[in-house]
């Protein structure tokens, strides 16, 4: 490992509406009793393969929340600053690649608008693709930006990845028996970004960087399904996802007898957290945390790669 400033190099993947667990004994397909398409209930099925090895050799926060202001349209800031407060004007990438100069590299690979100040703005090396644009493709980002930087920078420091196509995954089933195309149901998109996170982290390994990476998965919100916002746009089963709009807040809805149940769903406050990579410290691999928060990533990440960064929330180590 070359001499650097930082205790490990960082790769932070946020994958846009990926819930990281859902509320207990909702079945979206009676027959083959799946659950909505979630980290946890698919590790415990043995459906997300890359996952759960990323799950098994590091940290995995069980049940991670958005407790505070559930503004799910920048919950990226959250992800960035470590605070629920929406005025904070600079973003942790930023910092670090101020304090350090030119003694770390940064790289930033996302989409407007989280490539301005108190998101991920930073002053280094900076992607930033107009959101939503139809060509932009999560592994299409990966294969022509990320991976030849990397491969082209071998002493990068820190670099984000926001992969943000399975936001779009949304008014479909969230399972389907036959997918067609990785955009054709929610499980599709899973078991899509599955290969994806494979695929990362089979580079990193050959690369020879996995021992010395801090690797970081989390996402910025979760989704509706099944609950009386769905009821609302017009859902007419359990199984079909319907995005992450207000009221965040919401209750399982019954669509057999067509009401309202009291097992609170708020799929839009169910985020992922995850933290594993080779330079992570043997005594914490395999480590399970039942609960954190969103604003809880930066600090986390900031103890591990040796930085120190005021936030809101806590680290988790």
């Amino acid at each position: 490992m070359s001499q650097r400033p930082l205790k490990k190099r960082l790769l932070y993947l946020i994958i846009d509406q990926l819930a990281g667990h859902w509320a207990e004994g909702v079945i979206v397909d009676e027959e083959e009793l799946m659950p909505p398409a979630n980290v946890l209930d698919y590790h415990e099925r043995g459906l997300i393969p890359n996952f759960s090895y990323i799950i098994n050799e590091g940290i995995w926060v069980k049940r991670p929340w958005n407790r505070g202001v559930c503004d799910t349209s920048h919950g990226i800031k959250y992800l960035c600053t470590g605070t629920y407060d929406m005025s904070v004007n600079v973003g942790f990438f930023e910092y670090v690649k101020e304090k350090y100069k030119d003694s770390v590299k940064v790289a930033v690979f996302t989409t407007v608008p989280w490539a301005t100040r108190g998101y991920f703005y930073v002053p280094d090396y900076m992607i930033s693709l107009p959101p939503y644009y139809r060509p932009y493709n999560d592994h299409l980002v990966w294969t022509l930006f990320v991976r030849p930087y990397l491969e082209r920078e071998e002493n990068w420091d820190v670099v984000h990845l926001y992969l943000a196509l399975n936001d779009m995954v949304s008014h479909c089933p969230s399972y389907q028996k036959r997918n067609p195309h990785p955009m054709s149901s929610k499980h599709a998109y899973m078991l899509y970004l599955d290969k994806l996170v494979g695929e990362i982290t089979s580079f990193l390994k050959n690369k020879e960087y996995w021992d010395e990476t801090i690797l970081v998965i989390a996402s910025d919100h979760g989704y509706h399904l099944g609950c009386e916002v769905c009821r609302n746009l017009g859902a007419k089963t359990m199984n079909w996802c319907c995005d992450h709009p207000t009221p965040h807040d919401c209750y399982v809805w019954d669509f057999e007898k067509d009401r309202k149940t009291n097992k609170y769903s708020g799929g839009p406050r169910r985020i992922t957290f995850i933290i594993s990579g080779g330079g992570l410290d043997n005594e914490l691999r395999g480590s399970i945390v039942e609960k954190a928060e969103i604003i809880d990533v930066i600090p986390t990440i900031a103890k591990l790669i040796g930085i120190e960064f005021k936030t809101e929330g806590r680290s988790i180590i």
